[in-house]
């Protein structure tokens, strides 16, 4: 499970099913990895009115702008919105055409998802900072990822 996908488990029943689904479908010697940002790091002001310019292989462009509009506890919602300012014609014959996702993600702790993977029934094998297999450093790792697996391999 790449791309952040586990953070879009925002109760402990939806990622407690999740990681029981995984578990379930595992082989006994089998491996599962998943990761999450790291909650120490502050993502609302690292993220807030973000805007890049961004250039698709076409040649297309676009000004993609993520705004943060709730915190709460462990939880971040934001919009982003994707503006086309190339000129080109769109299906909505808007040149200038903009679309708009509403998203909230989870940031539990390292320790509540260790928690949950052992309520799930797999064991947590390794803890690493990125996905090079390097250290996890709770004040300067930008993501944590887990290692599961069954209790015996």
């Amino acid at each position: 499970m790449t791309g952040h996908a586990f953070q879009i488990l925002l109760t402990d029943a939806d990622a407690l099913a999740v990681l029981e689904t995984m578990r379930s479908n595992l082989k006994e010697s089998g491996t599962v990895a998943f990761e999450i940002r790291n909650p120490r790091i502050d993502w609302a002001r690292e993220w807030s009115e973000r805007t890049r310019l961004l250039r698709l292989s076409t040649g297309e462009q676009f000004l993609e702008r993520l705004e943060i509009i709730g915190q709460n506890g462990e939880f971040i919602s934001f919009q982003t919105s994707y503006r086309w300012s190339d000129g080109r014609p769109r299906p909505s014959n808007d040149a200038h055409m903009t679309l708009t996702t509403s998203s909230t993600l989870r940031f539990p702790s390292r320790e509540h998802v260790e928690d949950l993977i052992a309520r799930s029934g797999l064991v947590v094998r390794d803890v690493f900072g990125d996905w090079n297999a390097g250290p996890f450093e709770a004040a300067r790792s930008r993501e944590i990822i887990f290692v599961a697996g069954h209790s015996s391999p």
